[in-house]
């Protein structure tokens, strides 16, 4: 044999030997030019492994643990319904309470005011009340929201609990924080290069559904931005309220005040009721947090308010309520996770606490960590005990109640079935609550259990999106109903 090809064809092999090694060591890596894909050589010599059944492992149903809620149902009941209405529960005698409220924090399942609306309206329909109770500055799903009309500039600098780099900086209890700006970002992300790698996709088919991308994963990784561009605009930021007579909304603004912090000597908002010219009003300067009365002199459908693009204050929110009644709060963060809540302040959360004096904290998170492949969450469990501890300690009288994830479908093959690890996910927040001393709903259970979702995404109307994660409206009402019979101590 001709020795220059052996010498030629061993060249050949080693170098696509010393290309092989250099490409399973490489990490992958994106820019706007190229994308590096990591290589896994051997990973198509392994045979796939079939999605694991855990039914089997977890036959004994979790149970619901309401008793840590007594202190909010013994106020509830005290509460006295409206003439004509029959009280949600019987509770002991005393002075019957004139104000109740509710705090509920989630990922995208309570944007646009899923469940938190039908909660409130069905609260509000025997109890009273009049308003939303906590809207944040902006929102990126104002325009599906319907219980309130909510429209607001672009120069904006939103921080979040998904916002990385700006821990120094307290996020409120909407978990946002909201700073005026002379200018605004232009993010353009970069598409998923698989979309099989999204738990959840955009359901054109619902227009009543929020499904949409909603992980940790792809919030924080898949979904970066490439490129950022900053544009600078001659106006002040600006938001706008205005009231909708819907179920779990308010025909008009009769009570609103502002929350914020940060402000200085010379920081003023500029308020518009009803399209009506702005008034000027001065800020209360400091650190901390503060409360500015903005309720007009007679009830209105629509307030304005703006702030100097120069003046860096810190904003939270504005709250729509009265001095009576039942209020719950819609705080949703997508892709959040529930973990590491200590980013809203110890002491901005205890002075919202004392501010807004909640009877209920209600924490329905896990979507955003779930995976079929999870067989172990002892550190989502660490991390949350850490979280309701925080709030332990800020609101150390208010019971908290852990909602569990709710049923997911994952496609196996040709047909959807339960992701395996929703099971092992649920028994590990009903033992979190209960080392915490927490209350703990078992919605998974609640809503019919294993492949419990396969039917309500196949109901007519439907009650989930085609993700097979999101509720629709309806869906999200049948939620809060069986929330609601929770509390009866129907479930």
């Amino acid at each position: 044999m001709n020795k220059d090809f052996l010498k030629s064809a061993l060249i050949i092999a080693l170098a696509a030997i010393l290309t092989g090694v250099v490409a399973w060591i490489l990490p992958a890596w994106n820019n706007e030019i190229f994308t590096i894909r990591k290589m896994h050589w051997f990973s198509a010599l392994k045979p796939s492994a079939e999605v694991q059944d855990t039914t089997a492992v977890l036959q004994e149903k979790i149970a619901d643990t309401p008793s840590p809620l007594r202190p909010f149902l013994d106020k509830l009941g005290m509460m006295k319904p409206l003439t004509g209405k029959t009280a949600l529960i019987k509770g002991t005698s005393g002075p019957s309470p004139k104000k109740l409220r509710i705090a509920y924090f989630s990922d995208s399942i309570i944007e646009g005011d899923l469940i938190t609306a039908p909660l409130r309206s069905s609260l509000q329909d025997i109890y009273g009340g009049k308003g939303v109770g906590m809207v944040p500055i902006t929102s990126i799903v104002s325009g599906f929201r319907q219980t309130i009309r909510h429209d607001f500039s672009r120069n904006w600098q939103t921080v979040s609990f998904m916002t990385r780099g700006k821990n120094d900086i307290s996020l409120g209890i909407t978990g946002y924080t909201f700073i005026p700006r002379p200018y605004y970002l232009d993010q353009k992300p970069i598409k998923p290069s698989s979309p099989d790698s999204l738990d959840s996709i955009v359901n054109t088919d619902s227009p009543d559904s929020l499904s949409l991308a909603d992980s940790l994963a792809i919030a924080q990784d898949t979904l970066k931005v490439s490129k950022i561009a900053r544009f600078y605009v001659d106006e002040d930021p600006w938001v706008e309220y205005k009231a909708v007579d819907i179920a779990g909304g308010a025909a008009y603004f009769n009570s609103i005040k502002l929350y914020y912090s940060h402000a200085s000597d010379s920081s003023f908002v500029q308020v518009s009721y009803a399209s009506e010219p702005a008034i000027t009003r001065q800020l209360r300067a400091g650190s901390t947090l503060q409360v500015l009365d903005l309720s007009p002199g007679e009830p209105i459908k629509s307030i304005r308010l703006s702030f100097s693009r120069h003046d860096p204050l810190h904003l939270y929110g504005l709250s729509f309520d009265e001095d009576s009644g039942v209020y719950v709060d819609n705080f949703p963060i997508r892709g959040y996770s529930g973990m590491y809540f200590q980013r809203i302040y110890a002491a901005v959360l205890q002075a919202f606490g004392q501010r807004l004096d909640y009877d209920l904290v209600i924490l329905q998170y896990g979507q955003n960590v779930s995976s079929p492949k999870n067989t172990d969450y002892q550190n989502y469990k660490r991390a949350m005990t850490h979280t309701i501890e925080h709030i332990q300690t800020a609101m150390p009288r208010v019971p908290i109640l852990i909602i569990s994830a709710h049923d997911r479908s994952i496609k196996d093959g040709t047909k959807y079935k339960t992701s395996p690890d929703i099971p092992i996910l649920v028994k590990t927040q009903s033992d979190f609550a209960q080392e915490t001393g927490c209350a703990f709903w078992n919605l998974y259970e609640a809503m019919g259990g294993y492949n419990s979702m396969l039917g309500l995404v196949n109901q007519n109307p439907p009650l989930a999106g085609k993700d097979y994660t999101h509720f629709t409206r309806r869906g999200a009402d049948y939620v809060a109903e069986l929330l609601l019979k929770f509390f009866k101590g129907e479930s």
